[in-house]
């Protein structure tokens, strides 16, 4: 992806413009997609429902799901707040996690100067456009861009015997657990209407809280601590959220 810029805070400051009143609000739209080329990191893009099969929380019920959160959070609602800190955490850590695999990986693959391993590519890779409404969403798809590449290293490592088969599927699962978790997590949170600015809606909903979130930290609570990519906090915003979608986005297949 590439910008055009048609505005700069440096040429706004060297002509003098007031920084007040600099247009930092204004919505950019631009194309996103997220190519994977194996069957598990798609498995993870589109999620699962089969009745005799336990449900997997896929990335676009993952960011629907997120939608709801980040318009709590705008609304001032505390735990909001602290699921984006749990989510943001967790993508943080993930995304340490798998690249510092990758490295190990790759310097394994290419211990040996004079032999070189050209990546995989699957005929059968297809890619899927990305419209999500929250940061954090387009975060977890390039943790799966990068978990697809994991993927496809440790099936090389394999096929070239520089892994044994248990220690390659055993590193591919345990990541694609962990990515699982994160997604799962996001469901657990409940909007219960909160306004930290008006304790009395905490208190009427407080125990309903505790049970189903867990006791807010206190810092969290006073608005002292905000995950780094929250919204800004508007209480006089919509509370509509928009439905979460069952029907999953066009899949294109690149070999059409």
């Amino acid at each position: 992806m590439t910008f055009q810029p048609i505005f700069t805070l440096d040429a706004a400051i060297e002509n003098g413009s007031n920084t007040e009143t600099l247009p930092l609000n204004e919505t950019i739209q631009t194309d996103v997609w997220l190519t994977l080329n194996t069957k598990i990191a798609q498995l993870l893009v589109r999620g699962r429902t089969a009745k005799n099969k336990p449900p997997i929380i896929g990335l676009i019920r993952f960011a629907d799901v997120l939608r709801l959160i980040w318009n709590a959070a705008k609304r001032n609602d505390p735990y909001a707040d602290w699921w984006l800190i749990k989510i943001e955490d967790e993508l943080a850590t993930l995304e340490h996690d798998i690249k510092k695999a990758q490295d190990q990986m790759r310097a394994r693959i290419r211990s040996t100067p004079a032999y070189r391993v050209v990546p995989p590519v699957n005929k059968e890779a297809f890619r899927i456009r990305l419209q999500f409404a929250t940061p954090f969403a387009f975060q977890a798809a390039r943790l799966l861009a990068n978990f697809d590449i994991f993927v496809c290293e440790n099936l090389v490592g394999k096929h070239i015997g520089v892994l044994a088969r248990d220690e390659a599927n055993q590193g591919i699962y345990a990541y694609s657990s962990k990515i699982r978790g994160l997604f799962a997590l996001a469901t657990r949170f409940r909007h219960l209407d909160i306004d930290r600015s008006q304790s009395h809606t905490l208190e009427l909903v407080a125990d309903s809280a505790i049970r189903y979130m867990g006791h807010l930290p206190k810092d969290i609570k006073a608005g002292t601590r905000r995950a780094r990519l929250a919204p800004p906090i508007n209480e006089q915003s919509s509370t509509y959220v928009p439905p979460v979608e069952n029907d999953l986005p066009e899949l294109e297949d690149l070999n059409t």
